[in-house]
């Protein structure tokens, strides 16, 4: 049932008033001309199918980002593991590190207010640290190929960060959303004059589908602007690219059982 209602706010209800006002208005004066259906197309459903395309390419793209992150960060750790010269207690920090890092940035993309990104850029700055070679554990090549995993973990943090900051033109969406609320005043006039022969509830009753169906595409776009913040049943499941490996500890604990 929440999926179905998920899509139904206040502006639900604003747009299916304008409807019924906007009819009732035009019976009472009877208020009717023929108008092309071509401004439909062009001044609500272009803008609004560009919309609701924009925020789904980039909820597909956030989701490649982020299991490209997630594959990073795991490829980062495991080729530290498996390093029989590293010291145990080294690999406990780089694994610490991984997942505060994991952690912080998954807090930074579910925050609506988006904050926390200095966070994970200090826990980018120390894991660079960790990847100098220092006491043979690490050597020179080894540690260039490293550096090279990290600028990938980092680049994928940047640009989801860019996508989480820069969603689809404000000004369209402002745009939409009034002409979604004028159209009422603009398309009843047309469906008086094509149904002026048919019943009044016909009319009432189309008026305000064609609100609500309007309406109910630009809150579904609405919801997926921010694939992260967990409000909506189409968001991107941040929980599943968590980097939740078992520490070095843990690891070993559970091959002996």
């Amino acid at each position: 049932m929440r999926k179905y209602l998920e899509i139904i706010n206040h502006r639900t209800f604003i747009i299916v008033a304008l409807c019924i006002v906007s009819v009732y208005v035009c019976l009472r004066l009877d208020y009717a001309y023929n108008v092309d259906w071509i401004f439909l197309s062009i001044a609500v459903l272009f803008p609004l199918v560009f919309t609701i395309r924009e925020a789904f390419r980039r909820r597909q793209l956030a989701i490649r980002v982020l299991s490209a992150l997630k594959a990073a960060i795991s490829a980062f750790y495991f080729g530290l593991e498996n390093n029989i010269k590293m010291p145990l207690e080294e690999k406990r920090e780089i694994h610490a590190l991984m997942r505060q890092l994991s952690e912080r940035f998954t807090h930074s993309l579910k925050d609506p207010e988006h904050e926390g990104m200095d966070e994970v850029r200090d826990t980018i700055r120390q894991i660079y640290a960790v990847s100098t070679p220092r006491n043979e554990a690490i050597s020179g090549n080894a540690s260039l190929k490293m550096m090279r995993v990290i600028q990938d973990i980092q680049e994928n943090i940047e640009s989801l960060n860019g996508i989480k900051i820069h969603g689809t033109p404000v000004s369209l969406r402002a745009y939409l959303l009034i002409s979604l609320y004028v159209l009422p005043f603009i398309f009843t006039p047309n469906l008086v004059y094509n149904l002026h022969d048919d019943p009044r509830w016909l009319i009432y009753l189309l008026n305000s589908i064609n609100g609500f169906v309007l309406i109910s595409l630009y809150n579904l776009q609405d919801l997926l602007e921010d694939p992260f913040d967990q409000m909506g049943m189409d968001d991107i499941k941040l929980d599943e690219f968590e980097f939740l490996e078992p520490g070095p500890c843990e690891h070993a604990g559970a091959a002996q059982a």
